[in-house]
């Protein structure tokens, strides 16, 4: 209830009677209540949310530096979810990520937090947990998703990668620390997914090393499409002999004619096109050390089209300088990306 009142007084000034009003301010209230619940929890599933997990964690890390303990967090995505939401849609994938939060809770403590970082991504809080329980409770969970999930007529099979760590007796409480320690364990559940899928790995130090070595290669690359650094090399493609030359310019749709007596000689009939990058530091790097990481950024794509475009204005560059039948031709490797 919600009261209000004052006093109306006489003229003299001395107190006579109250006047006031008193409202019923339930609905009120529960609305209140239902606000902030939506704040921190996730519409679909109705888990924590990551500002509720964060608060949580912090406070976590506060009992555990009193009692000189330790806490877990499990950092959990679902492997190839996207092909399920493109697939069978995104309500089918809605209704498996809310089977999913139901299978998870049933797995935890009371005491424990499984939240909802957004998309398929899920994170999990441990209190008095040191690493080797966290791997065994990691384990426990990818079990768990052996048993497949029901969408009216289809039973679908899904894994899971999951990124380990640990902290807190020794550790400052605040904000940044935990801030690290969900980033350590993104990393180490990127670390799991790159492993193979469907397993966990536990953070190491020297996971920051390679994470901060990923964001200066990626700003490199970058850096490189913007100067030029990025060069097309070509590599001839040789037909050995005479022998297999009909049969080339078949495919080819050539109309020329090989002479019987014509020379076994090999002889160039095109050329690769292979992309390096000159790097200002590192010299002359080879695709294998970057193209996984341009494919994963998607920086393949203007690599793709500068290199697609530098091929042809060479073909056409030596195709007038060299002409013959059939014409010179060269290869370009496209990304599926």
């Amino acid at each position: 209830m919600h009261r209000q009142a004052e006093v109306v007084r006489a003229e003299g000034g001395e107190p006579i009677r109250m006047v006031g009003t008193v409202h019923d301010v339930t609905e009120c209230k529960a609305l209140e209540e239902q606000l902030q619940h939506q704040a921190l929890h996730d519409p679909l599933t109705g888990l924590p949310n990551r500002t509720l997990f964060s608060d949580r964690l912090r406070q976590a890390l506060a009992r555990a530096k009193r009692r000189g303990t330790q806490i877990a967090v499990l950092f959990m995505d679902l492997d190839n979810f996207k092909v399920i939401n493109d697939s069978l849609g995104h309500k089918a994938g809605d209704r498996i990520l809310v089977a999913v939060s139901k299978r998870m809770k049933a797995l935890l403590r009371p005491e424990d937090t499984v939240a909802r970082l957004g998309g398929d991504e899920f994170i999990f809080l441990l209190e008095d947990t040191g690493t080797q329980e966290a791997v065994r409770i990691a384990e426990r969970i990818i079990e768990s998703f052996r048993k497949s999930f029901v969408l009216g007529e289809r039973r679908l099979v899904i894994t899971v990668s999951i990124g380990i760590v640990t902290g807190g007796a020794t550790a400052s409480v605040n904000g940044k620390y935990a801030a690290d320690l969900l980033r350590n364990a993104d990393l180490a559940m990127y670390k799991a997914k790159h492993s193979g899928k469907a397993r966990h790995a536990v953070f190491e130090e020297t996971m920051n090393t390679r994470a901060l070595e990923h964001l200066e290669m990626e700003h490199g690359l970058r850096r490189a499409l913007e100067r030029g650094e990025l060069k097309v090399h070509y590599q001839p493609q040789m037909l050995l002999g005479d022998a297999n030359l009909q049969a080339y310019l078949r495919s080819r749709r050539s109309s020329a004619i090989v002479s019987p007596k014509a020379s076994h000689k090999p002889r160039m009939v095109g050329f690769e096109a292979l992309v390096r990058w000159e790097h200002p530091e590192r010299s002359l790097l080879l695709p294998e050390e970057f193209v996984p990481l341009a494919e994963e950024t998607g920086l393949i794509v203007p690599i793709g089209e500068m290199v697609l475009e530098e091929a042809c204005r060479q073909t056409m560059e030596w195709q007038r300088r060299f002409a013959g039948d059939p014409p010179l031709s060269v290869y370009v490797n496209l990304s599926a990306k």
